[in-house]
């Protein structure tokens, strides 16, 4: 027993660490996979009323790179307007906050006095080279979104082909009709959750861009899309969300409680849209434990960082509905 054990636990550490090294080539292929199993059900509409393999692909890919592309012409802007004045507002927060330095200064002390150390040491003699530090950034990122959308397009074009695979690796007909069920299963509960999801977040996105612009906020268009990202993230999008717009405040307006407008608007509108909407838009039966929800989200979030968060619940869902079909449970009621 204590050799199964260990056997486990090895293969476990030998596919995390899998995981984190390969993430450059996994998340984007992922990602893929995820997009292309939403969409699933409408590309297989699509080709069973007579449409080729490559008319979906080719439409989802163009639809997607366009997104992308008005998303970076649209915010480019505000963007750089907002990194140009970095400093101004970088020195702007520390006044709002002065009355934090105090407190953070005897942190500081306490840390030292545990730590040992009186501070971190850097090194200002040598320039750094902004140049080289974002091409070497924008590079790999380049390289995975060729990656994605070449992946992608791949995925949906042979869609019934990769069923057929699945289906096909199996020998016994229960092993193939288990499968066929798992992959349709899977399609559908994610085209249900994640389509249903985009389109409330899109809601949240515009919802809170309307309420930046009224309160006179800068670059209303880049907090839209924010709280529309952020949005997929459970728990924690929405808080970082509340975090920025308290913070967008204090730099717009010289007190506190009008600062608290914006974040308060917005949490009254995703406490309503988290806890009336989604429960009733997308049903009870693809609703998952929000402890589930939670170590999935901390999991994918420490392994891959914000593309790992995003991708916490689309994975959920996927190792849940396997699970469900390999392992059928009678779901009784216990007494409370």
């Amino acid at each position: 027993m204590s050799s199964q054990l260990a056997t486990i636990l090895m293969a476990v550490i030998i596919f995390g660490t899998f995981l984190y090294f390969a993430r450059p080539l996994l998340m984007p292929l992922l990602c893929a996979l995820i997009v292309a199993l939403t969409i699933g059900p409408l590309t297989g509409y699509a080709v069973k009323n007579g449409f080729p393999g490559w008319v979906p692909a080719l439409i989802i890919v163009t639809i997607l790179a366009g997104a992308l592309y008005l998303a970076i012409v649209l915010l480019s802007d505000p963007v750089s307007d907002l990194v140009g004045r970095s400093a101004e507002i970088g020195a702007e927060i520390k006044e709002k906050f002065r009355f934090m330095e105090r407190p953070l200064a005897a942190l500081k002390e306490l840390y030292a006095t545990f730590s040992g150390s009186s501070g971190l040491a850097v090194d200002v003699s040598k320039p750094t080279d902004m140049i080289g530090s974002v091409l070497g950034t924008l590079a790999p990122a380049m390289l995975q979104f060729v990656l994605f959308f070449a992946t992608l397009f791949f995925f949906v074009l042979g869609r019934a082909a990769m069923r057929q695979y699945i289906v096909n690796l199996f020998d016994t007909r229960d092993g193939r009709l288990r499968a066929l069920k798992i992959y349709n299963d899977t399609e559908r509960s994610l085209n249900g959750y994640l389509l249903t999801v985009t389109t409330i977040n899109v809601c949240v996105g515009l919802v809170c861009a309307l309420v930046t612009w009224m309160l006179g906020f800068p670059a209303p268009l880049l907090w839209g899309a924010m709280a529309f990202v952020l949005n997929y993230i459970p728990y924690v999008g929405p808080g970082m969300m509340h975090l920025t717009l308290f913070v967008i405040g204090l730099l717009t307006f010289d007190t506190l409680w009008p600062a608290l407008i914006a974040p308060a608007l917005f949490m009254s509108f995703t406490f309503i849209e988290g806890h009336f909407l989604v429960p009733t838009i997308i049903g009870r039966q693809l609703l998952l434990h929000p402890l589930a929800v939670f170590l999935s989200l901390a999991f994918w979030s420490w392994l891959w960082g914000p593309i790992g968060a995003l991708l916490a619940t689309p994975i959920l869902i996927m190792v849940m509905v396997a699970a469900d079909h390999l392992y059928p449970r009678n779901k009784q009621v216990l007494p409370e």
